[in-house]
């Protein structure tokens, strides 16, 4: 060991002897945003052909960059430094002492031809010490504890603080980075990308031997993120305050005059794919999971483990309900089969070979077709009927912990100018666009009746201005619309609140979901009339674009807005329904902002934040929009904007992460540390399995993930049996249908609304019926050959029976279905009231040539339904399509009119396609 002086300062005839080179240079690359502190960078360390550069400043590891510079800037935070572990120990029977080593004086010595070491006194005879290797491919930053004592030591914590230049809410910094990050076992892993989703990408990945069993982001220090190495005590402390962590932890004790080692290394991936193998390579399993860790009672589930180091056993948390095959090996992977009948969570310990164990961390609920139809009767529940009330109508808010009804009377435990969330914005509007979504697919009088109830008496002439009043159709916003009507304020922050663009589109659906009630189901009432509910429908995306405009100047164009990819479906029904003019104006509309999209936008992370993930619904339905009219965009550039939109979509989600509250969840940038499984995990999930569907040549990564997002938030409704309490989150008959409206991953802390959590569902709704509305965009049974688990059904079920293959939807809508055998392809969607029976398979030939299926539909008057349908022999095949009364008439490539006789609940359609 080379000591080192004083000053830091390295010795250089040492280093360069062996083969490292030494550098006294400070950091080159100037930041971009001036932090309100300076990297310091006295010495640099790398060695020839090496991937690092790793500078020191005053026995610290003050910086860290990529030799080559594809990977730009330094990857450490200014002002921080790496490789000072923190923790507690004790000796045998003693109380806890904490250590942090970032406050104590280090020895820095070189290691000749390694990198060096900083040395750390713990206590009299205890210490330790933080070793930097680098090789040709990594740096490794290794902890030694060294006990010279006559007695054991035991360590209850050891954490390694990662001071990451990460992205915030507010940075411009174009060299910040973005987390993902996976800590249960020996299979955690971690990794950062910068949004521009270049390569390579930072990852960190644990040492053989070693294991990381718990994170957090101290509150005190918001940009740090830690992970442990050992964390007994920590877990046992925040368990004592009332978390619910449930993942196992450890403590480590160092015999007398011993002492042990535990590690890291990072290294740079190019991508996705290099980060699969680099976690195999290592020893660590690599896992693919359908159709996802959010998964429903009785389905089947598969694991793909890839790694170097086999599965020796899977062992269930609730043994005695769960089953668990092994199913042998497919492209040199393990692969297991798994069926759940515990509701809630359920935790898979799988052990490897070395010994090394990770834990899986699965969500089981009921059925997507019972949830759905759990939430629609608990919002009409849940509403206030005072007609004396100014908020008579009001589908409310309900904390599921105290079981109370929130209005504008009682704001329960919302403080501050939060208190909108209970009547109007995205919180307050996305439960009448769920409702009135989820009635358009399975009408209930009850339901219908509350939102008639809602648009008549809050929302017609109060939340939204009449077409009696100037600014037809403007639509009110924060606080409430009570308040801005009655200000003393005529402008825009009174009278005229009516400028916040994000509130129309919910509107929007909601008008045009009773449309769609009124058109297609003869058998319920509505209030109104469908071309009433059409023409509001058409009022509201209209005014979307052009209110806002006028009274704050707030430009429709730039930002994505969650449920307005219903617009295309208005201007589609307005053609329809014959009103071409609305048609063409609002089609004007629409289409100025695809364009602006396709030409103009640059930065798909805005909103209003500086990074934010919340447009990726609606950015891939621009796409569509631009990708299915060629003649009206220029293709090369609608192909790169497609293209970009979705990297940027998968950027900021989980899908390496196998754990239900990250799988397929957006991440916002606290990267995972907070507000998970989100609204846009479920909407951004439509895209993925739209873009998956339509845009690539190979879908079968895309559809996995996809799936598993669209799966994903419904881990967040409290819904259950009996005997299971009603719900996992918050049990009782009163919660059951009730929602959080975002998952915490973190031990402890607060939500986006400042209400504590202790890890895991909130107890207030918030936003999460957006999620459920892209849920239902998104809920489809896919049929496909995939090259990780051979044939499955995405969202169904299928088994072959006399040479032909039986498929039974079990996605919760029962309209969409799609194929991708080989080469083969078939999309059929339902529309105009039906879905595929419940009660019998969709039939197919092997080759996709032909099949059959039948569609269930309300009783009632003869009438019209329309089918899609997309050939296996693609867009250029003749399609032909019968029922047992005759063939369909095809009114536009691939769009089927099917003849409903009078009183029939069910039709049989045969379907063909070829050259």
């Amino acid at each position: 060991m080379v000591p080192l002086g004083t000053a830091g300062k390295l010795n250089r005839r040492a280093m360069l002897g062996s083969s490292l080179a030494a550098l006294a240079m400070a950091s080159t690359r100037p930041l971009h945003a001036a932090p309100p502190q300076v990297r310091q960078v006295r010495e640099t360390l790398s060695i020839p052909g090496g991937r690092f550069i790793v500078g020191c400043d005053k026995g610290r590891i003050t910086s860290l960059r990529d030799a080559s510079g594809r990977l730009t800037g330094d990857v450490l935070k200014a002002g921080a430094s790496l490789g000072s572990p923190c923790g507690v120990w004790r000796a045998q029977g003693g109380a806890w002492s904490r250590f942090d080593t970032a406050g104590m004086p280090g020895a820095m010595a070189a290691l000749p031809g390694q990198g060096v070491e900083i040395r750390y006194p713990v206590a009299k005879g205890v210490s330790l010490s933080c070793r930097f290797l680098l090789d040709g491919e990594c740096l490794k930053v290794l902890v030694r504890i060294e006990n010279a004592t006559a007695a054991p030591i035991e360590f209850g914590d050891v954490a390694l603080p990662l001071p990451i230049n990460r992205i915030d809410d507010t940075s411009k910094d174009p060299d910040a980075l973005l987390k993902h990050s996976f800590i249960s076992g020996q299979s955690s892993h971690v990794f950062w990308r910068h949004k521009d989703v270049s390569k390579p990408w930072l990852a960190m990945l644990p040492e053989k031997g070693s294991s990381l069993e718990y994170w957090d982001a101290p509150k005190d220090s918001p940009d740090l993120y830690r992970v442990y190495f050992h964390a007994a005590a920590q877990v046992a402390a925040v368990r004592k305050a009332g978390s619910r962590w449930r993942l196992p932890a450890s403590s480590l004790t160092v015999p007398a005059g011993e002492s042990r080692e535990m590690g890291v290394r990072f290294l740079l991936v190019d991508g996705q794919d290099a980060m699969r193998r680099a976690i195999a390579d290592h020893g660590l399993l690599d896992v693919e999971v359908v159709p996802g860790m959010t998964v429903p009672v009785g389905s089947e589930v598969r694991l793909s483990f890839g790694s170097r180091v086999p599965v020796e056993a899977l062992i269930a948390e609730h043994g005695a309900e769960t089953r668990i095959e092994a199913a042998g090996q497919r492209a040199d992977r393990q692969v297991y089969v798994l069926h759940f009948e515990r509701l809630g969570e359920n935790h898979i310990t799988v052990r490897q070979a070395d010994g090394g164990i990770t834990t899986l961390e699965f969500f089981v609920t009921q059925a997507v077709e019972t949830m759905i139809a759990k939430r629609g009767v608990f919002i009409a529940a849940h509403r206030h009927s005072d007609p004396a009330a100014w908020y008579n109508g009001l589908l409310a808010e309900w904390n599921m912990e105290t079981q109370t009804l929130l209005g504008p009377d009682n704001y329960d435990r919302i403080t501050g100018w939060r208190i909108y969330e209970v009547t109007c914005d995205d919180p307050g509007l996305s439960k009448p666009a769920f409702l009135a979504a989820k009635n358009a697919e399975y009408p209930v009088q009850a339901e219908i009746d509350a939102l008639d109830d809602y648009v008549e008496h809050f929302v017609w002439g109060g939340l939204q201005r009449s077409t009696a009043e100037s600014q037809a159709y403007g639509i009110y916003g924060i606080p409430d619309w009570h308040r801005n009507r009655t200000s003393s304020d005529p402008g825009p922050r009174g009278q005229m609140h009516i400028w916040r663009v994000y509130d129309y589109p919910h509107i929007a659906l909601m008008y045009f979901s009773l449309y769609r009630i009124a058109r297609d189901h003869p058998d319920v009432r509505t209030r109104l009339s469908a071309a009433t509910y059409l023409e509001r429908a058409f009022g509201t995306a209209r005014a979307m674009f052009v209110i806002p405009k006028q009274v704050a100047d707030w430009d429709a164009n730039s930002i994505g807005y969650y449920n307005e990819l219903v617009i295309p479906d208005v201007i589609e029904a307005l053609r329809r329904e014959g009103r071409t003019d609305a048609a063409q104006e609002l089609a004007a509309l629409w289409e100025a902002k695809v364009h602006h999209f396709v030409h103009a936008v640059s930065d798909l992370y805005v909103s209003e934040y500086a990074f934010d993930s919340t447009g990726f619904e609606s950015t891939q339905a621009i796409a569509r929009y631009a990708v299915d009219r060629p003649q009206r965009f220029a293709p090369d550039k609608v192909r790169a904007f497609n293209r970009a939109q979705m990297e940027a979509n998968l950027f900021c989600r989980g899908w390496l992460q196998p754990s239900y509250y990250y799988l397929g969840s957006d991440y916002r940038a606290s990267a995972g540390d907070a507000y998970t499984l989100s609204y846009m995990a479920q909407m951004g999930g439509w895209a993925i399995l739209d873009h998956a569907l339509h845009d690539v040549d190979d879908p079968r990564p895309l559809l996995r993930l996809g799936h598993a997002a669209a799966l994903s938030s419904w881990a967040l409704l409290n819904s259950g049996t009996p005997d299971s309490g009603y719900g996992y989150w918050y049990p009782g008959a009163a919660n059951d249908g009730g929602a959080g409206g975002g998952f915490e991953p973190a031990a402890l802390g607060e939500t986006w609304l400042n209400q504590p959590h202790r890890h895991g569902s909130w107890y207030y709704a918030c936003e999460i019926d957006l999620g459920f509305c892209g849920a239902l965009r998104a809920a489809r049974t896919t049929l496909v050959d995939d090259d990780l688990f051979g044939r499955i059904a995405l969202g169904g079920e299928w088994r072959e029976e006399q040479g032909r293959l039986l498929v039974s939807p079990r996605d919760g809508v029962r309209r969409r279905f799609h194929a991708r055998l080989g080469k083969a392809g078939l999309d059929l969607e339902v529309q105009g009231g039906c879905r595929f029976a419940a009660n019998a398979s969709i039939a197919l030939d092997p080759d996709l040539s032909a099949w059959e299926a039948v569609i269930e539909h309300a009783q009632g008057p003869a009438r019209l339904v329309r089918m899609i349908v997309s050939s296996p022999a693609g867009k250029d095949a003749r399609i032909r399509l019968h029922t047992a009364s005759g063939e369909a008439r095809e009114v536009a490539p691939g769009h089927f009119e099917i003849q409903i006789a009078q009183g029939s609940g069910s039709t049989r359609i045969f379907g063909a396609g070829r050259e």
